[in-house]
């Protein structure tokens, strides 16, 4: 059995993309994780070695105490070294040069701030020239990094497991949002469903919000201020493992990232995770939402409060026309399975 070390600054099971690469490898690889611990709820999986870092003290020590562990973990691992990129992880490969050691993107900066996200790509491009080979979540971030001619790169897309197998009902409209809200301006999509409610006042409509950040105190002081938590629902952070029940209830999915060239090429892990449990989405018109959404599955808009206010009408306009199934089966190829079988396994074998 081969061993595997994922190397990741987020705690086990904050990514989805590495806790799913654990779920599906754990059978034929001898898995070890090391990770900060958080103090977010442990996630246990058969056969994943959990390596946690303590996170106290200031950034600096935290950073230093990290970069050791990692340089203490890989000198004697015998096996795949797999780094999820964090600022500073290329002193890890400079340090042990004779290791094979592979760099995965997830993401570049989307940092509001020009100057601060030029200066956190260029530590991106930096890093890449020091591994033994890349793997990018999409062409469009391949294509924007200074990779080396002669380091093997590939493609390692987002994927989704199926949350939800229930066929949904269109007539009336429950809506989920799961994600951060940090820079995304979902108050935007409130005040769209606002507007949408004074114009169908006898529509049924729910709207459940999933996730934390930096406009959780804003989202609930606008919910509570206009008296709209009969409709709007903010429930925080919850652990993938609880989101089947909202998914189960909901039919239409919010995929809203802002409209700018930092979130051009990243495309939303909850796009496909709506998709594939047969909601229908309402996905704001980045580059990487228009390469997923399709007639069938969803619709596109711009990043305003009218803008979505018009697709809850589109929505109830054509209700009788959407169907769970042809939602599903249109972006079915993006199952995690395929995408570890497809992509992560072929990279692990060239390792």
């Amino acid at each position: 059995m081969k061993n595997i070390l994922f190397v990741d600054r987020g705690q086990f099971g904050v990514l989805v993309d590495t806790l799913k690469y654990c779920e599906h490898l754990n059978k034929i690889y001898s898995i070890d994780y090391l990770c900060f611990d958080e103090h977010r709820p442990y996630v246990q999986i058969p056969n994943v070695k959990i390596c946690y870092v303590s996170r106290s003290g200031s950034k600096l020590f935290n950073g230093i105490r990290f970069i050791f562990k990692v340089l203490t973990k890989c000198i004697f691992y015998n096996g795949i070294i797999f780094i999820v990129y964090f600022p500073g992880c290329s002193i890890i490969k400079l340090l042990l040069f004779w290791k094979k050691i592979h760099l995965d993107i997830r993401t570049l900066s989307v940092s509001k701030d020009n100057k601060v996200r030029q200066r956190e790509n260029k530590l991106i491009d930096f890093a890449v020239k020091f591994f033994d080979s890349i793997s990018c979540v999409s062409i469009g971030i391949k294509d924007k990094l200074q990779i080396p001619g002669n380091v093997p790169s590939y493609i390692l897309p987002l994927g989704s497991d199926v949350i939800s197998y229930t066929n949904k009902n269109f007539e009336n409209i429950h809506l989920l949002y799961v994600g951060t809200l940090t820079n995304r301006n979902i108050l935007q999509t409130i005040i769209g469903t606002v507007k949408f409610l004074a114009d169908n006042t006898n529509i049924v409509l729910t709207y459940d919000i999933i996730g934390d950040g930096d406009e959780y105190k804003i989202i609930d002081e606008y919910i509570n201020e206009n008296r709209l938590s009969q409709f709007i629902r903010l429930h925080g952070r919850l652990p993938h493992s609880e989101l089947k029940p909202y998914f189960d209830k909901c039919n239409i999915g919010v995929s809203y990232v802002p409209v700018v060239d930092y979130y051009e090429y990243q495309p939303p892990t909850k796009t496909f995770e709506y998709i594939l449990s047969g909601l229908f989405c309402i996905a704001t018109k980045t580059l990487a939402n228009i390469e997923i959404i399709s007639s069938s599955n969803g619709v596109l808009i711009e990043d305003t409060s009218d803008a979505f206010s018009k697709a809850l009408d589109f929505i109830r306009n054509q209700n009788n026309k959407i169907n769970s199934v042809h939602i599903r089966n249109s972006i079915k190829e993006h199952t995690w399975d395929n995408i570890i079988r497809k992509y992560l396994i072929p990279i692990i074998d060239k390792n």
